[in-house]
């Protein structure tokens, strides 16, 4: 066995004592003896208290705080991972190595969605993202302003849901903030700050305001 794999191996192994307890103290008993959830033992719980709701149940379908980039250490790197809203998965998902899931409203995640390291998802009203959508390292997808601003004793600053359609691409260092819309087909390019609904589909969205910069393209994973 190559020594990657014996790594890896390892780390999964490594992770059961805590996988055990997020399955057990997140799901039904008849989802959780299957241990659904694999969760890294350098993963950081930083509350539990809310609902994980799963489509699917087998066992290591969602992985939290395996694989990444080759840019980030495992050994330094941590997943922090807050529910206390409403998380669903709807099938297979990989969140990666340093990524961070902070859940106080209602995130939805699509089948094979893959969180790359270092990526941070911030849910205060609702995030819906889509089948095989990959989001790459150090992208920020945040639903609110995590501060209230007052204009005239009137709360101006309100949380706007998120929706991010199948087969999308985030580029790395992106910025998604409430109130976007994503369609099918997309490519958000790296670095590229997202803040409006965009109705063109299967179009590459780049720019800081973004903008489409072309039409009518196909990515493969």
């Amino acid at each position: 066995m190559k020594t990657d794999k014996v790594v890896k191996l390892i780390r999964y192994l490594a992770g059961i004592p805590k996988s055990i307890y997020v399955n057990f103290r997140v799901l039904p008993f008849g989802q959780a003896i299957y241990l659904p959830i694999m969760v890294s033992r350098k993963t950081k719980l930083q509350s539990l208290s809310g609902k994980v709701i799963l489509a699917k149940v087998k066992t290591g379908i969602i992985r939290i705080g395996f694989g990444g980039t080759d840019m980030l250490d495992y050994r330094y790197d941590r997943p922090i991972i807050k529910i206390t809203g409403t998380l669903h998965f709807q099938g297979k998902a990989k969140i990666g190595i340093g990524a961070k899931l902070l859940v106080n409203g209602e995130l939805i995640l699509g089948n094979n969605c893959n969180i790359t390291g270092d990526a941070l998802i911030i849910c205060s009203k609702k995030i819906s993202i889509g089948d095989d959508v990959m989001i790459a390292w150090q992208s920020i997808i945040m639903d609110t302003d995590q501060h209230q601003i007052y204009q005239n004793d009137t709360y101006i600053n309100k949380d706007k849901e998120i929706t991010i359609g199948n087969n999308v691409w985030i580029g790395a260092k992106s910025l998604i903030l409430k109130g976007s819309i994503i369609k099918d087909g997309c490519i958000v390019g790296a670095n590229t700050t997202i803040t409006k609904a965009f109705e063109a589909k299967n179009s590459i969205l780049a720019g800081n305001p973004a903008k489409v910069i072309k039409a009518e393209v196909q990515w493969k994973h």
